[in-house]
């Protein structure tokens, strides 16, 4: 995390932050991260984002943890905030549409990917 912008981190703060909002009633992340219960899924969520505003090093996993939540609670209106994601943010679509493919240049990793969902469901290479 130390590596993103001031930008960056608010961005990510406030996607994170959508989880127990706006987002707050979508499923999906619970079921696709693995967690056994909402009261699980929102814990882990508070606590990477308050990894994330303290700068801290994360694993893979939980860096991909991120950005898949960040890609849900703005990309989506269906899985996460999408349009509503001005709710939780100050910053506007015109310049948040940027910030994620920034994110995902900058967080994304294989291995992280792999840890996050199984492996098997990638195509070989």
């Amino acid at each position: 995390m130390s590596k993103l912008t001031l930008r960056e981190h608010d961005f990510v703060d406030a996607a994170l932050a959508s989880w127990t909002g706006v987002s707050g009633r979508a499923p999906i992340p619970v079921r696709a991260l693995g967690f056994p219960d909402r009261d699980r899924f929102d814990d882990e969520t508070e606590r990477l984002r308050r990894a994330v505003r303290e700068r801290a090093t994360l694993t893979e996993v939980e860096t991909a943890r991120v950005l898949f939540l960040i890609e849900l609670a703005f990309g989506s209106d269906l899985f996460g905030a999408g349009v509503e994601f001005h709710l939780v943010s100050a910053i506007r679509d015109a310049e948040a549409v940027a910030i994620p493919r920034s994110l995902q240049r900058k967080l994304f990793t294989r291995a992280g990917a792999e840890a996050l969902f199984e492996p098997k469901l990638y195509a070989p290479e």
